[in-house]
């Protein structure tokens, strides 16, 4: 395991503790998109060959969905926030998600010279989308949907399970770290990996929210277990099936240069991020 990796899993922000750290890890690292200097990364991208160039996109194009696919989804959680404390730092993470859909914008606009603004990326982003992505956001928009429309208890647990812990905390995290050192195989991009660095610096705080408050959910109240037990079977369920499906298609080279890992390398890293997020939350053992 890449030691950046030990790193951001020993992190207080990524295991999560109290509410008020959380938010004080916000106003601590601010950050603007606007500081990265892009100039070294446009360079070494223009050097590539046309197919080094559409593999680099598409690793990208996971990046460009994800942020602004996650952007979008925060509005129940913050109508919907419990307390004063969660509102307080659903607040800061919708900050934070378009903050960084401005640097993925900035690096299509400066690095990838794409010209028309986020309409255009889009467009561009999603003739990179597959089969697997697709389906990971439309089990993604069921789940935070219920939320949506029912707001009680369990419809915010099962939402922040479904978003902060595996979207964020197991889908996204692996990617992030399988895609870390793919990169420097492309050249030198200075600009991006700081982007990056700081965008997984705040991507850990926000799955500390998420693993604060699912632990917090279980000490205080008894049904919520049932309601990780069935949210935990839903997703080895949707895993497997997407497992298969990534198999079964002619993905594997892609995901092979995109993370380094074969598909099966991939499911792999996710299931071992969800057992230490189940340990953070207190849902398994130490041992376990």
């Amino acid at each position: 395991m890449p030691t950046q990796q030990k790193l951001e899993e020993s992190s207080i922000e990524e295991h999560g503790g109290p509410f008020r750290s959380l938010y004080e890890h916000w106003e601590a690292n601010q950050w603007s998109p606007l500081d990265l200097d892009l100039s070294q990364d446009a360079a070494s991208f223009d050097s590539l060959d046309p197919e080094s160039q559409r593999g680099f996109i598409w690793i990208f194009a996971h990046r460009f969905h994800a942020e602004f696919k996650v952007a979008s989804l925060l509005a129940p959680f913050l109508e919907h926030a419990p307390d004063w404390e969660m509102q307080l730092l659903i607040a800061t993470q919708i900050a934070d998600e378009h903050r960084h859909l401005q640097s993925v914008l900035r690096v299509y606009e400066e690095v990838f010279g794409v010209r028309g603004g986020v309409g255009r990326v889009q467009e561009l982003a999603d003739k990179n989308m597959d089969v697997i992505a697709s389906s990971c956001y439309e089990h993604l928009d069921v789940w935070v949907g219920k939320l949506a429309v029912g707001g009680t208890e369990q419809d915010y647990a099962m939402a922040v399970l479904a978003y902060h812990i595996i979207a964020e905390g197991v889908v996204a995290r692996a990617a992030q770290n399988l895609a870390a050192g793919q990169y420097s195989r492309y050249g030198e991009f200075p600009g991006l990996t700081e982007g990056q660095r700081h965008v997984a610096r705040d991507e850990a705080r926000h799955i500390g929210i998420g693993v604060s408050y699912i632990r917090r959910a279980l000490a205080q109240n008894p049904a919520a277990r049932g309601w990780v037990d069935w949210g935990l079977e839903e997703f080895a369920r949707i895993a497997s099936d997407l497992l298969g499906t990534a198999l079964a298609s002619d993905m594997h080279q892609q995901v092979v240069d995109g993370y380094g890992v074969d598909p099966v390398g991939f499911y792999e890293e996710a299931i071992r991020l969800l057992q230490v997020r189940m340990r953070s939350v207190g849902y398994l053992s130490d041992e376990t």
